[in-house]
C-alpha cells in the first residue's frame, strides 16, 4: 500500500473542509430539511446535517482522546443540536469551525486515534474535508443541483478513499483473483493514477501508471463521482463522461465491494 500524499498543509485541510460545510449550511438554509437524499438511501437533508455535524465533532474528538483513547463513542459526544431542525445549518457552520479550530490548534504532529495509516490529527483535516465534499455532493443532488469539484480536490479525494478504504471497508471488500483496475484523470485536468489489485487478501494498491484488466479515465470530478457512487457508472459511461477499457465487470466488482 502507498503511503498518504498530502497535499495540502494540515491549517489548509482544515479551510477546505470549512469552506465545503458552510457551502451546504448555505445550501440547507433555503431547503426542505425533509428532502431525501438519492444517494444516502433513507437519509433525509436533516440526517445528512447531523450525520456531518457529528463526524466533525468525532474527528476532534478523537484526537482530545490521543493514539489510545479512541474510537470514542459518537453516543458520547455534547453535540448541542438544536431543538428546532431549522438550527440545524447554523449548527453545522459553527461545529465545522469549533472542530477545524481545535485541529489547527492540535497541530497536524498531535497523536490521535484514527482508522488510517497515520495516528496524528493530519489525518482527520484530510479525512473531514473529504468526508465533508461528498456530503456536499449529496446535498446538491437531492436539490437537483449538479455537482461541481475543483480537479485537484478531487484528485486528492481519490488517493484519499484507496488510502482509508482498509480502515473502513477492509472487511467487505470481497477477495479477487488478482483483477486489477486502473484509475486515471486524463485531459487537461490534474493528471492522477492509482492501479487497484482485486487481490485473494482483499485489495492492494499503488500509484503510477501500470496496464490495468480494466482502465477507468476522465476528468477528476467525474472519476471521483464514479468511485464514490455518486454517478452510476453506466450511466457516466453513455454519456461520455468517463471512459472504460477492458473489462466492465472488473470496474462493478471494485465499486460494490468497496462500498462505504
Amino acid at each position: 500500500m502507498a503511503e498518504p500524499d498530502y497535499r495540502w498543509t494540515h491549517d489548509e485541510y482544515c479551510e477546505l473542509f470549512v469552506a465545503e460545510a458552510d457551502r451546504i449550511a448555505a445550501l440547507l438554509a433555503g431547503a426542505d430539511l425533509g428532502t431525501p437524499v438519492p444517494t444516502c438511501p433513507e437519509w433525509t437533508l436533516a440526517k445528512l446535517a447531523k450525520h456531518l455535524g457529528i463526524a466533525h465533532a468525532w474527528s476532534a474528538a478523537n484526537v482530545k482522546a490521543g493514539p489510545d483513547g479512541g474510537p470514542v463513542a459518537p453516543r458520547s459526544l455534547d453535540l448541542g443540536l438544536p431543538a428546532d431542525p431549522a438550527g440545524l445549518p447554523e449548527w453545522l457552520a459553527a461545529g465545522a469551525r469549533r472542530s477545524a479550530d481545535f485541529l489547527r490548534e492540535a497541530g497536524p504532529d498531535a497523536p490521535a486515534w484514527t482508522f488510517g495509516p497515520v495516528p496524528h490529527a493530519r489525518f482527520w483535516g484530510r479525512r473531514m474535508l473529504h468526508e465533508t465534499m461528498v456530503h456536499r455532493l449529496d446535498t446538491e443532488i437531492a436539490l437537483g443541483i449538479a455537482p461541481e469539484i475543483a480537479p485537484e480536490t478531487a484528485v486528492d479525494g481519490i488517493d484519499e478513499l484507496l488510502t482509508i478504504l482498509p480502515g473502513v471497508a477492509g472487511r467487505t471488500v470481497a477477495p479477487g483473483g488478482g483483477e486489477t483496475l486502473h484509475v486515471h484523470t486524463s485531459g487537461g485536468d490534474v493528471p492522477g493514477e492509482w492501479t487497484v489489485t482485486l487481490a485473494p487478501e482483499g485489495y492492494r494498491w499503488e500509484r503510477g501508471h501500470a496496464k490495468g484488466d480494466a482502465a477507468l479515465r476522465g476528468p477528476a470530478a467525474d472519476v471521483l463521482l464514479v468511485m464514490t457512487r455518486r454517478r452510476d457508472a453506466g450511466a457516466a459511461l453513455a454519456a461520455g463522461a468517463v471512459e472504460l477499457f477492458g473489462d466492465r465487470a472488473v470496474l462493478d466488482k471494485w465499486l460494490a465491494a468497496s462500498a462505504l
